[in-house]
């Protein structure tokens, strides 16, 4: 058996230690242990660098906290990061930004199907899932991500292992979260 992946969950909700984790750090948290992970919880600006970890994920936030997405300096090693990234709601607006995109305002609340419109090894093939979301915005991707969803509900990079999805796995798709785990990237 190979090497358990170390995957750094960060929480981007306003401050460290807020009420929020509980409802956007934790569950995604949970669920990659159950799927198996190594995995260390870290609050955004803690964060010094990433080399330590094998995989990261970039939990959600509140649907008014969007401080970290202001702060995009801080997470400014996504631009040359090559090992898998997982941004989940608000994890995948913020490499959106950061990566030269735009987040526009747009609130989107409760079920709603998703069409997966492209294959990739996160995903599987192209079909429709029920997913739920949470969240206030809207993404204009620059031209290192591709979507692979409808209206841009899920992108991934063109040349390396980025994901992002706008709907919140933790809840009714944890395979996705399994599958980021376990799968080759």
């Amino acid at each position: 058996m190979g090497r358990i992946n170390v995957i750094l969950v960060l929480d981007l909700c306003y401050r460290d230690g807020s009420l929020s984790r509980y409802e956007f750090v934790d569950p995604v948290a949970n669920a990659l242990r159950r799927a198996g992970a190594e995995i260390d919880v870290m609050h955004y600006r803690e964060l010094e660098d990433p080399s330590g970890y094998d995989k990261v994920v970039l939990c959600g936030t509140a649907l008014k906290d969007r401080c970290c997405i202001d702060d995009a300096e801080q997470l400014s090693w996504l631009q040359d990061w090559k090992r898998p990234v997982l941004g989940i709601s608000t994890g995948a607006a913020v490499i959106c930004s950061v990566l030269g995109g735009r987040v526009l305002s747009g609130i989107h609340i409760g079920m709603e199907n998703v069409v997966i419109s492209a294959e990739t090894p996160l995903l599987g093939e192209p079909r429709i899932i029920p997913a739920f979301h949470l969240h206030s915005f809207q993404l204009v991707l620059p031209s290192e991500l591709i979507a692979v969803a409808e209206n841009c509900e899920a992108f991934v990079a063109r040349d390396r292992p980025l994901y992002g999805v706008l709907f919140n796995p933790e809840v009714r798709n944890r395979w996705i979260l399994e599958r980021f785990v376990k799968c080759e990237l």
